[in-house]
């Protein structure tokens, strides 16, 4: 079996929330997936429909503080195995 990661990227901690970016590691390769206005999921809750895991929430002490951001804001971190 081999795990895939999926990287998805909103503008809130809400897993309801659009995503605005996304990168993911499938089969070993990494990528930004397609254009995307084809991306396979608009929210996170739609990836967990599908089957992924989320193994990570986003870590909303970094960004409580607009001006002093140390991080990538609301990225959610998901997994599958296949």
């Amino acid at each position: 079996m081999r795990q895939d990661v999926l990287y998805l990227q909103s503008d809130s901690s809400s897993p309801k929330t659009p995503v605005l970016a996304m990168r993911i590691i499938e089969d070993g390769e990494i990528s930004d997936g397609p254009d995307p206005d084809d991306w396979p999921y608009n929210t996170v809750l739609e990836a967990v429909r599908d089957g992924w895991r989320i193994v990570k929430f986003p870590d909303v002490d970094q960004v409580v503080d607009e001006k002093r951001t140390y991080g990538l804001g609301y990225e959610f971190i998901l997994e599958r195995y296949g």
